[in-house]
C-alpha cells in the first residue's frame, strides 16, 4: 500500500501509540475522554488511509478534510485532558506538537 510510505500515516501511527499510552495512565471516571481519544486519534490515520486511495481529487479532500478536523480534535482532548490534570505536561506538549504537525501536512497534502 502506498499511503503507508507517507510522512503522514506514519506521524498519525505515532499520535495513536501516544494516545494509547495516555489511554492506559487515565485514572477510573474519563471514560468519556479515553472513548473521544480512541475514535478521534484512529480517525486521522483512517480517513487518511481510506482518503489516499479514492481516485478524484475531490473524494481525496473530502477524506482528509474529515483527518484533520479529528486531528484538531485530539488536540482539544489534550487540552481538556490536561486541564483535569490526567496528563502530565510532556505528554499535553507532544500530543499538541503532533496534533498541529499533522493538521498543517494535511492541509497542504495534494
Amino acid at each position: 500500500m502506498k499511503h503507508d510510505n507517507t510522512r503522514i500515516y506514519r506521524r498519525s501511527l505515532d499520535l495513536v501509540a501516544l494516545a494509547k499510552r495516555v489511554l492506559e495512565q487515565l485514572p477510573t471516571g474519563y471514560g468519556f475522554l479515553a472513548d473521544q481519544l480512541r475514535r478521534a486519534s484512529s480517525s486521522i490515520c483512517l480517513n487518511f488511509a481510506e482518503g489516499y486511495s479514492k481516485p478524484s481529487l475531490r473524494d481525496q479532500r473530502r477524506f482528509f478534510a474529515i483527518a484533520r478536523a479529528s486531528a484538531y480534535e485530539v488536540s482539544a482532548i489534550f487540552d481538556v485532558a490536561h486541564q483535569f490534570g490526567v496528563i502530565d505536561d510532556a505528554d499535553h506538549a507532544q500530543g499538541k506538537d503532533l496534533c498541529d504537525h499533522l493538521a498543517a501536512m494535511l492541509t497542504r497534502f495534494r
